[in-house]
This record gives C-alpha cells, sequence and structure tokens, in this order.
C-alpha cells in the first residue's frame, strides 16, 4: 500500500487537475448539446499535445518511432471518424456550433487514454529500463497514437458536419 500511496502522492497536481476536467467533459458528453467546435477541440487538443509531448520527451526521435505514432494516429483518427453518426447530427443555432446527440464513447475513451498513458508515466518514472524494450515502448507509442488519433477524428467528422451544413 505505501508503494501505491507513493505513486499517488507524487503524481503532480496538473495530472490530477487533468483527470478532474477529462472526468467532468466525458460525464457532460452523456448528454445531447450545442457545442461551439472550438469547445470540440479542446480533448483532441489536449491528447495530442500530451502525446508529442511524451514522444519527444521520453522516446528515440527516429524514423521509426514516428512511423509507429503515425500509423496509430491515422488508425485512431479512421475509429473516431467511424464513433460520429452524421445523421444524429444538426446544425446549431449560433455561428460555429453544432447539436450533437449524447455520447456514450467520450468518457469510456477518455479514462482508458488518461489511464493507459498514466501508467506508462509511472514505468517511465520508476522502471525506465522497461520503458526501453522495444515491445512495451512500442505498444506506449502506437497506443498514444491511437487514442489522439480517436479523438481528432471525432473532431474531423464534426467539422465535415459543420462544412456540410453551412454549405446550404
Amino acid at each position: 500500500m505505501d508503494y501505491l500511496s507513493g505513486i499517488i502522492i507524487h503524481t503532480p497536481l496538473w495530472v490530477w487537475a487533468l483527470f478532474i476536467y477529462l472526468l467532468i467533459r466525458g460525464i457532460k458528453a452523456r448528454q445531447p448539446a450545442t457545442v461551439k467546435l472550438e469547445k470540440l477541440l479542446i480533448v483532441p487538443a489536449i491528447f495530442l499535445v500530451w502525446d508529442l509531448y511524451d514522444l519527444i520527451a521520453f522516446r528515440p526521435p527516429t524514423v521509426g518511432t514516428w512511423t509507429m505514432w503515425l500509423i496509430g494516429l491515422l488508425a485512431g483518427a479512421a475509429i473516431g471518424y467511424q464513433f460520429i453518426n452524421p445523421k444524429r447530427i444538426q446544425p446549431g443555432s449560433e455561428p460555429r456550433t453544432l447539436h450533437r446527440p449524447a455520447d456514450y464513447t467520450v468518457l469510456p475513451m477518455m479514462m482508458l487514454a488518461f489511464l493507459t498513458k498514466y501508467i506508462f508515466a509511472v514505468l517511465t518514472a520508476i522502471a525506465p529500463a522497461s520503458m526501453a524494450q522495444p515491445g512495451l515502448s512500442g505498444f506506449a507509442i502506437v497506443s498514444g497514437g491511437v487514442f489522439a488519433g480517436t479523438f481528432m477524428g471525432k473532431f474531423m467528422h464534426y467539422v465535415r458536419c459543420y462544412v456540410a451544413f453551412n454549405r446550404n
């Protein structure tokens, strides 16, 4: 128990603040809402920036590293794009808004992404040699890309819907 409490205590405050923010956003996403495009970009931007930081700070800057990440990002974007049903999206009444239905994928995806990144960060801090092993390092790189890509793919589909509404 001391080991686990040590991990929790040494977790930076910004990580807990981010966790609470993502939890609140995930819970709110479970209700239909009219949202600005800028607000829909926040979560994808958080995961994209967080993952790019992890890549630059903790992974070797090789072509292989970036290729694995891009493959994960593109696969995640394809998955996230499919999560959005454009038939259920309506134009919002205000500029740059959409009315979206309840989204039950947001909370579990954010919590899974957060937990995965948290576990890899803890491993990097307490057992850096384990994260240097190709299999675990590769999994961290690809999974980070998949999660960032999933949120980006969802956002891209929202933008596509918005553009389609404003062509008419």
